[in-house]
């Protein structure tokens, strides 16, 4: 700002309360920060929904795994985290009924060591595929070659750390939304809110297959792609149950818009492992 910045992309979840502090003090400055839950007069957000392709991954993991047994390293439990979590074992359960999805919570969004640690636990409970959600991807996907573990991504395309067992990864494309705001802010056209777009639009990605995916799930995956992008496919549609059982979306209620998604507090059936309290 002090360098005449008028536009700021803060964009970690934890830059979210000290940019609305910030604008404050500087209203004339528009933050636009990745994934937020709130605004303020000068503070807006925008997100994607990778728990599309988190879905779409799921469908690989749950037709590749030997043992029946995901695992997903992830930072934090805020609902983000919680519905990639979710949208992954109800991929992989919609090929395979007997797959189950162990979770370990890190609480720090880039922690190698604790990551690698991670991984190296999951594989002694029997896991064989591995997701996750860290800021820092590509230990776990080194550490889950290693084991002679499959691995899925985040963020982008790490497939070049997993020649063996890289299968997919929901990765992120902000070129047109962000020259998008930035045009709207400029022009004065721009407004402040939550932003959401899903794959249809563009922001999410599955990144390319490995040679771990054969090519009848790759045709799969793209098939259910093609349903999800045409609003045929609602991931979320009920009956979901969590892990108690209890219906959370009940049978015959339609996909909830996207701000009640993100209020998710629960790990759905088939996820092992509790959101820390």
């Amino acid at each position: 700002i002090q360098q005449g910045a008028t536009i700021i992309f803060p964009t970690s979840f934890g830059h979210l309360d000290p940019a609305i502090k910030v604008g404050q003090k500087y209203p004339n400055v528009t933050f636009l920060h990745q994934g937020g839950l709130k605004t303020s007069s000068n503070v807006g957000t925008y997100f994607g929904a990778s728990w599309e392709a988190n879905y779409l991954a799921g469908i690989a993991a749950g037709k590749v795994t030997k043992t029946n047994k995901l695992g997903y390293v992830v930072a934090f439990p805020i609902s983000q985290t919680l519905l990639n979590i979710n949208s992954f074992q109800l991929g992989a359960k919609s090929v395979n009924p007997n797959v189950t999805t162990t979770v370990v919570f890190t609480a720090n969004w880039c922690d190698p060591a604790k990551i690698s640690e991670s991984v190296k636990n999951l594989k002694d409970q029997g896991v064989d595929v591995l997701n996750q959600h860290q800021d820092c991807p590509g230990a776990g996907i080194q550490a889950a070659e290693k084991a002679g573990m499959f691995s899925v991504g985040y963020h982008v395309d790490n497939g070049k750390l997993a020649p063996n067992g890289w299968l997919t990864a929901a990765v992120w494309d902000w070129t047109k939304l962000f020259v998008d705001l930035v045009n709207q802010v400029r022009g004065g056209t721009y407004k402040v809110g939550q932003i959401r777009q899903s794959m249809a639009d563009g922001a999410v990605k599955l990144a390319p297959f490995g040679k771990a995916v054969p090519k009848d799930v790759q045709d799969q995956i793209t098939a259910t792609q093609k349903k999800l992008l045409a609003g045929e496919l609602q991931i979320f549609a009920g009956p979901i149950k969590d892990q108690s059982g209890k219906e959370q979306i009940k049978s015959g209620e339609k996909q909830p818009e996207v701000t009640s998604l993100e209020q998710m507090n629960y790990l759905v059936e088939g996820v092992v492992g509790k959101i820390p309290q």
